[in-house]
């Protein structure tokens, strides 16, 4: 047991280093959603299905924050004060994207490619103002 905290604390750590280009296309595993994960699905169902879509796609670790900050505003929005942060807290930790989960951070992508780079534009020529 020892050993798989140590390596999951070093798959975290290690996650801080460069990731690939996000893509622009699609997973091929098909978008399926359970609603909200391990979780009871009451009147915000709608908000855990678009979190899913999020998390089947993947992308930079500020999107997902962004994506986890939008779940929990949403179930917010529906009238619930604690649930969303304890929502947000259960996500934040079961649902990062070196996790081999069915509902981590780039889900529809094989495991372990949930986090991706922005891709950079490319300049070109002189941008310097003249």
């Amino acid at each position: 047991m020892k050993s798989v905290l140590i390596a999951i604390g070093l798959l975290v750590v290690l996650s801080g280093c460069a990731f690939p280009p996000k893509p622009s296309t699609p997973p091929k595993k098909p978008f399926v959603s359970d609603g909200c994960s391990y979780w009871p699905d009451g009147d915000y169902f709608d908000c855990c299905f678009e979190h899913d879509k999020d998390y089947w796609w993947g992308g930079t670790p500020q999107e997902r924050k962004n994506s986890d900050l939008k779940l929990a505003k949403c179930v917010k929005d529906k009238g619930h004060t604690i649930l969303p942060y304890i929502m947000y807290i259960g996500i934040r930790v079961g649902g990062h994207g070196w996790l081999p989960t069915p509902f981590r951070w780039g889900f529809g992508r094989p495991w372990p490619k949930g986090y991706y780079s922005e891709v950079k534009k490319q300049t070109t020529g002189d941008s310097s103002p003249k």
